[in-house]
């Protein structure tokens, strides 16, 4: 039963208000029906039958001169038509109509045996016959549809679809008004969870949602002053530790000339790892924001990002311009590509897929890969799958979540997978692209011939139209996962 429910709150608020003003309705309908629409046909039917039962029993008791004029007085002002003769009319037929059925259940009790009414199309117009016994012979009484001006069909349908129509319209007002709030607020809410700060909620409506909202928004409130403290917090303590970092470094310089050099290098190495360290604690702790986004060539950055390093895999393809934050975009991937070198040997590949309405980036290494159950834990911060917290091993913790808070700032979506043959997979969906966005990468598209222009080696301004990514990598945007051509 709970899986024939919808999953909505919205979707089963309407279906509650539906069926229990639908049974509300229905209900009053069949009262209606039965206890006045009901009498009133009764008895309709009743003064009808014993109008043609005394029609036809006067018929056949007047003169013979007089039968057509009665007959045609019948016909002309009553809708009547009295037939003498035994054979039936031609092409009878049974058809249901509730009024005829109540007919001839009144002829039936009046004449004492059971009648049944047909129905034939004379000149276009249906017509409804009953055999009508005499003592002077049998006497075929018939009416057109005509005379009973009720539709009761055409009625009971109006009326059912008016209903239905402001039931359903009164009930998703009903559910509108409650639900709205809260998906407000759950859209709020998912917000805060992925780390940005919604604009406050609308304190209105109803006193239970109002004070809901009230009471989301001073925890939202409270949310962003957390974050502030944090922030205040390790720019503090980074400011504070550099000032006995830095007299370390000149008593180490200060040392007498016979120490030991190897002792020395270490002592260097390990104030370089403390001054990353912090560096990377500072980074973490500062407002990590939205930034302004600019329209260029995504692949003109990714080639500034990967410079002329080595052991990086990068065949850049047609242009590809998207809306995004350069600067985000270019912390993430030097994160990423980082990670990756660090725990490959083999050479890293970056690919990128690209068409008007979205681009993904994807960084994929030969390593050991990320287990499926810690796939998301590496993004907390200093978390590590190498225990052993060296640095030339392991990193200290923080690349990956700094890149996580800067792609949920910037609305990308960074997501690790695996990938086949071993090695992991990180891909990075850039925003989508705005209408006017869309629209200007769509018309690029039709222009497939320009190429490059006015820009330097350097440059992440570009001019070129999109491209799809290599084959390949347009399931993987979508999946996640990437197969290796």
């Amino acid at each position: 039963m709970r899986s024939l429910l919808p999953s909505s709150l919205f979707a089963r608020v309407l279906l509650t208000l539906v069926l229990t003003f639908g049974s509300f309705a229905l209900i009053t309908f069949v009262t209606v029906v039965y206890y006045a629409l009901f009498p009133v046909v009764q008895r309709s039917t009743a003064d009808l039958a014993a109008f043609m039962e005394l029609s036809a029993r006067t018929l056949v008791q007047l003169p013979e001169d007089m039968q057509g004029d009665y007959r045609d007085k019948l016909l002309t002002d009553y809708q009547l038509w009295l037939r003498l003769q035994a054979h039936a009319p031609l092409d009878l037929r049974d058809y249901f109509f509730p009024y005829v059925l109540r007919l001839s259940q009144a002829l039936s009790r009046r004449t004492g045996t059971e009648v049944r009414m047909q129905s034939n199309v004379i000149d276009g117009k249906r017509w409804f016959w009953v055999p009508l016994d005499t003592p002077q012979g049998r006497v075929w009484a018939g009416f057109p549809r005509d005379r009973i001006s009720t539709k009761p069909l055409a009625g009971v349908f109006i009326i059912s679809t008016l209903a239905l129509l402001l039931l359903v319209v009164t009930a998703s007002v009903l559910a509108r008004r409650v639900t709205s709030p809260l998906t407000r607020l759950a859209r709020a809410a998912e917000e805060v969870a992925k780390g940005r700060s919604p604009e406050p909620l609308p304190e209105i409506g109803p006193r239970e949602l109002a004070n809901l909202a009230r009471q989301f928004n001073e925890t939202s409130q409270q949310v962003r002053e957390l974050l502030a403290d944090r922030t205040v917090l390790l720019a503090g303590i980074s400011h504070d530790l550099r000032t006995p970092l830095t007299r370390l470094r000149l008593a180490l310089e200060m040392l007498p000339p016979q120490t030991d050099p190897a002792l020395k290098a270490r002592m260097e190495r390990d104030l370089q790892e403390m001054n990353a360290q912090i560096s990377q604690a500072a980074e973490l702790g500062s407002t990590l924001g939205a930034g302004e986004r600019h329209r260029l060539d995504v692949g003109l950055l990714i080639g500034e990002v990967v410079g002329g390093r080595p052991r990086i895999v990068w065949q850049p393809k047609q242009p590809c311009r998207q809306a995004v934050n350069a600067l985000a975009l270019r912390r993430i991937l030097g994160n990423l590509i980082e990670n990756a070198l660090r725990y490959s040997q083999a050479p890293v590949e970056v690919r990128l897929d690209c068409n008007y309405r979205a681009a993904v980036v994807f960084v994929l290494d030969r390593g050991p890969g990320i287990p499926e159950a810690e796939r998301e834990a590496v993004f907390r911060p200093f978390y590590r799958l190498e225990r052993s917290r060296n640095r030339r091993t392991g990193g200290s913790g923080l690349g990956l979540a700094v890149a996580r808070q800067l792609a949920v700032a910037n609305a990308m979506d960074l997501h690790l997978s695996g990938r086949v043959g071993g090695g992991t997979v990180a891909s990075v969906r850039l925003p989508p692209a705005a209408a006017e966005d869309a629209d200007a990468a769509r018309a690029d598209a039709l222009n497939p011939g320009l190429e490059r222009a006015a820009q330097g080696p350097g440059s992440t301004r570009p001019d070129s139209p999109v491209t799809d990514g290599p084959k390949g990598i347009g399931n993987a945007a979508r999946t996640g996962v990437v197969t290796d051509p």
